[in-house]
């Protein structure tokens, strides 16, 4: 499965975390599952 290589969030490096599931970066502790993004903090306006 593909995963991100850099944090959508501060552009640092994304780490994989031991349990194999999760990817984090470690400077601004942005946090995601392996093949997708969190958008959570995205505003849509229509």
């Amino acid at each position: 499965m593909k995963h991100l290589e850099i944090c959508p969030n501060c552009h640092s490096k994304l780490k994989l975390h031991s349990d194999g599931e999760t990817q984090y970066c470690s400077t601004c502790e942005y946090w995601t599952k392996i093949g997708t993004v969190r958008l959570d903090s995205i505003m849509i306006y229509e």
